[in-house]
């Protein structure tokens, strides 16, 4: 059952309300447009489900968005919450109801599972509505956070834009500063980490589709280990596995019971290896160091998947437009964001193009560079644009 995700209690006890009622719940964007139905993939999780499903998700795979059912081990199970720092009854954890902060959209993956984990073991979760450094800073000190999750692309801004001293303030308060959704470049961890023991300071990988693991920063090691219950491997690109220290494709599964399927697959009950492209090595002391996140048909951009081939369709799909390319670059403020090649068979409006964009494309989603050309227009009068959304 779809949720229009909003930053406030209410969202949750929708959430709730849908759980009571046996339905799985599948927070969207309250300000998205809706997204079609793809190559024949069933877009909702409504049908019935073997594996107890309790939440579903929007992923992007091969290119394109499909919805993904999560279920098996619930998230009352304290096993993923207390190896991420969460949980009121956490070992170690004397400050009573741990107070965790959540400044991300909640229909994301990350910030929905946590928040939901985190609740139901008896701690508090506190949101924001969006994402502004001096509120952050502000909010942090005055509930008392203990606990805060970050895309790096927030670290930065909090780094750049906030006050030094109120910033110092609201993050010696934190036991957990955990940092993911997106790789974190190595000058922002490094900048972080002027402000902050390394103890705090941790890094998560995962994906919707599998665990993850979890390093702080302390370890002063590279790469990271799987939390408990989760397993992973690096394979080729005929599946088959590789030798330690070699990278390939990152496969993961839970070996605690936590199962995923997409929503028009049937459920399964035990542990599917799943990928999302990504690549990596594991050491040999088991440690998983993810070195490429670029994938065909995915853009993360400040932390948001993007699935190319919908931005694909959209942009075609204006009347002007004769044919497209549409790919992920990088970018230095958002990790990547999308660019757009269109041949036009008619001259083109741009400021047409772009409330098209708006109108139907998330901010993530939207191109911020074009290059434009005419079917017929000379090469030297090719144009380029650099948009700001």
């Amino acid at each position: 059952m779809t949720i229009a995700s909003t930053s406030t209690a209410a969202f949750f006890i929708r959430v709730a309300a849908v759980w009571l009622n046996d339905a799985v719940p599948l927070p969207i964007d309250a300000k998205a447009p809706p997204l079609p139905r793809q190559h024949g993939s069933r877009m909702d999780v409504d049908g019935v489900h073997h594996c107890r499903p309790w939440k579903a998700v929007t992923s992007v795979a091969e290119g394109s968005y499909r919805r993904l059912v999560s279920g098996g081990e619930p998230p009352t199970n304290a096993r993923k919450a207390f190896a991420l720092g969460l949980g009121a009854d956490i070992p170690g954890n004397t400050s009573g109801a741990q107070v965790a902060l959540f400044a991300a959209p909640l229909h994301l993956n990350g910030p929905f599972e946590l928040a939901v984990r985190h609740l139901l073991l008896g701690g508090t979760v506190a949101v924001l509505d969006h994402f502004d450094a001096a509120v952050w800073t502000e909010f942090a000190a005055s509930v008392g956070a203990r606990w805060a999750f970050l895309a790096p692309i927030q670290i930065a801004r909090l780094l750049d834009q906030a006050n030094r001293r109120e910033l110092r303030t609201a993050l010696a308060g934190l036991q957990t500063l955990l940092h993911s959704a997106a790789p974190c470049p190595a000058p922002v961890r490094e900048r972080l980490l002027r402000l902050v023991e390394p103890h705090v300071v941790a890094d998560y990988y995962g994906a919707a589709e599998y665990d993850g693991t979890f390093a702080r920063a302390a370890e002063g090691q590279a790469g990271a280990r799987p939390i408990p219950g989760a397993q992973f491997r690096i394979v080729d690109t005929s599946g088959q596995p590789v030798p330690t220290g070699s990278v390939g494709i990152i496969e993961g599964r839970s070996t605690a019971g936590c199962l995923s399927h997409y929503s028009d697959e049937p459920c399964r009950t035990d542990g599917l290896w799943r990928t999302v492209g990504d690549r990596g090595l594991l050491d040999r002391s088991g440690r998983l160091i993810v070195t490429v996140t670029a994938t065909a048909g995915r853009a993360i951009v400040g932390g948001v998947n993007v699935a190319l081939a919908h931005v694909h369709a959209v942009v075609a799909a204006h009347p002007a437009v004769r044919d497209c390319q549409v790919t992920a670059t990088s970018d230095d403020t958002y990790g990547q964001v999308i660019s757009a090649r269109v041949t036009t068979r008619a001259p083109l409006d741009l400021e047409a193009l772009f409330a098209h964009c708006q109108a139907h494309l998330r901010p993530a989603e939207r191109p911020r560079h074009l290059h434009i050309a005419h079917t017929d227009q000379p090469l030297s009068e090719e144009r380029d644009h650099a948009v700001t959304v």
